[in-house]
């Protein structure tokens, strides 16, 4: 059917419509052109603070309040982490835990006081790559520097996963970036092929030819998952392999089914044998073994960490509903090694056995930011981290999983 011809006034409005139609596709037209032309420039600038990307869910009061609590006390103004139980001396763990908190609350600031204390002190003139000096303080010349440069590999990794997530969640190339370095170097130096497995060193000072002492609480599968998802020109995939059955040998050892805190690795072979007396007892290195391999089995629901933790924590958790108490330190027999207890071994234990009284314990030590012993930087980090996992607050690892 034809339409009716317009009238000449109607006629005037539609081609006054067109012409301003036009104007605007003009102006639209030459926005685009100067967009392509100048938006480089802009590119390289930090995006504002509004675009970058949420922490997944609200975080836990008692986890906002012990972190700001931990800030005031535990890290000075340029970002230097303190620990008061070992003569005020800063660790390349203690400012990866700090930068690992500090993304999971949102803490840009801190992130940044920490890193950048870590980068310019741990690392810029002192060695030839990327990774952190572990262990800063005061030297017998009374000047405060590093005290040992030797690298240690959990806090690296700990620190390079930190540089990930808030690359994600501030949107930030630099973090990025640096993250990038530390994954190479760690790669070429703090893993190691042998007997047909990749394997994770402890560090560059722990080898005596090929028999190098290995630390099973330092293998943390749920890392190695995301830096094979950042990292694409590495098999990261190969250290989640290696992981459990590093876990799985090393369990193996102890009559309690529990990992030791130390064990060797023959890097000729790849046979992974029982190391000292002192070495085989289950204590504050340990412990973190099940807190790893409870993110892996809840951030990416994995079969092999939900059968280990089921195979190997049966001695530990007959015992705890016996006496509602564990020893810090424990031998391969299951004999109490010394009289107290360790409330930074329940933190790591708790979420990986699901256990509300163990967690109560942990609960009823939380007074007014601080968890126990007020000095304690090491138990206030691990029963942070034990209290996030255990309340199922994921935070950018929630990111992380949805990409």
């Amino acid at each position: 059917m034809r339409l009716p011809q317009l009238s000449t006034c109607k006629r005037h409005v539609a081609n006054h419509r067109n012409r301003r139609s036009r104007v605007w596709l003009l102006v639209l037209l030459i926005s685009t052109v100067l967009l392509s032309l100048f938006g480089c420039a802009e590119a390289k600038t930090e995006p504002p603070a509004a675009q970058s990307r949420p922490v997944i869910d609200t975080v836990p009061v008692e986890l906002k309040d012990s972190w700001d609590v931990y800030v005031a006390k535990f890290i000075q103004k340029d970002g230097r982490v303190i620990d008061y139980k070992a003569s005020g001396v800063t660790t390349s763990e203690g400012q990866a835990y700090a930068m690992l908190r500090a993304v999971w609350v949102g803490d840009r600031t801190t992130f940044d006081r920490t890193f950048l204390w870590a980068k310019n002190n741990l690392n810029s003139g002192i060695r030839n790559d990327s990774l952190w000096a572990w262990k800063w303080g005061e030297g017998s010349d009374k000047r405060w520097r590093v005290l040992d440069e030797a690298f240690a590999t959990d806090a690296d990794q700990d620190a390079a996963l930190a540089l990930i997530l808030a690359s994600i969640v501030w949107n930030n190339r630099n973090y990025a970036e640096h993250a990038h370095l530390m994954l190479r170097d760690l790669w070429s130096q703090a893993t190691v092929e042998a007997g047909g497995h990749r394997y994770l060193l402890a560090g560059d000072s722990l080898c005596q030819r090929n028999v190098c002492r290995i630390n099973p609480s330092y293998y943390a599968p749920y890392a190695y998952r995301i830096f094979g998802s950042f990292d694409k020109s590495r098999p990261w995939s190969s250290l989640v392999d290696s992981s459990y059955t590093v876990l799985q040998i090393v369990s193996g050892f102890a009559d309690t089914k529990l990992p030791a805190d130390w064990v060797q690795l023959n890097r000729a072979n790849g046979q992974i044998t029982a190391g000292t007396l002192k070495d085989s007892k289950f204590s504050y290195d340990a412990f973190r073994v099940y807190w790893r391999v409870a993110l892996d089995r809840d951030l990416f629901q994995e079969a092999r960490a939900a059968v280990y933790l089921d195979q190997t924590l049966k001695w530990l958790s007959s015992a705890w509903a016996k006496d509602h108490k564990l020893a810090a330190s424990i031998s391969k027999t299951g004999k109490p090694l010394v009289d107290y207890e360790s409330l930074e071994m329940l933190a790591g234990l708790a979420p990986a056995l699901r256990d509300q009284s163990m967690f109560k314990r942990i609960e009823s030590s939380y007074s007014n930011g601080i968890w126990g012993d007020k000095d304690s930087y090491y138990l206030q980090n691990w029963a942070w981290f034990g209290t996030a996992l255990y309340r199922g607050y994921l935070g950018p690892f929630a990111l992380v999983r949805s990409r």
